[in-house]
């Protein structure tokens, strides 16, 4: 049995970095993800099946938030009627992901562990934004970044 309870003022913090590689394609605005670094610090890690499960599953996650999730609305009425519509990532979305975990003594109670699960959900989607940025200068706070929206903000105004 464990017990973790990692509140924001915690002397057990867990560090993350992420790193998101673009490619835009200036025609269409299609985005390509080609790689995806995260760096993990964390405490011991007791089961390394269900560590790496949730870096994975939650890069995935904030991968799909950033990129593809989205419930229209229009005058205040979802406009997104199902599932079907709302798309959500699949292993052939996602790109290669490399996790680099920095593992310490350092932690909560005798296993000396740390939480991990919201770091990797809520980096994914400003990684890939900076990146976009970086690639061509589009800079839109408005999840999620699809290529309709980087195509629009790469054509001049008239």
């Amino acid at each position: 049995r464990g017990e973790v309870d990692e509140p924001w003022n915690t002397e057990y913090a867990s560090f993350s970095a992420h790193v998101a590689e673009v490619r835009i394609d200036p025609e269409s605005g299609n985005i390509e993800l080609l790689r995806y670094t995260a760096v993990q610090e964390t405490g011991q890690i007791i089961n390394p099946t269900g560590f790496y499960g949730q870096i994975y599953g939650g890069i995935s996650q904030g991968f799909g938030h950033g990129t593809l999730e989205e419930l229209v609305m229009k005058e205040g009425r979802i406009t997104t009627l199902n599932l079907a519509d709302y798309k959500i990532p699949s292993i052939g979305d996602m790109p290669r992901v490399r996790v680099v975990v920095l593992e310490s003594q350092e932690g909560h109670g005798v296993y000396k562990v740390r939480g991990i699960g919201n770091k990797t959900i809520s980096l994914p989607a400003p990684a890939i934004a900076n990146a976009i940025a970086d690639a061509c200068g589009i800079r839109d706070q408005n999840l999620p970044l699809t290529a309709e929206k980087v195509y629009a903000a790469l054509r001049p105004r008239t």
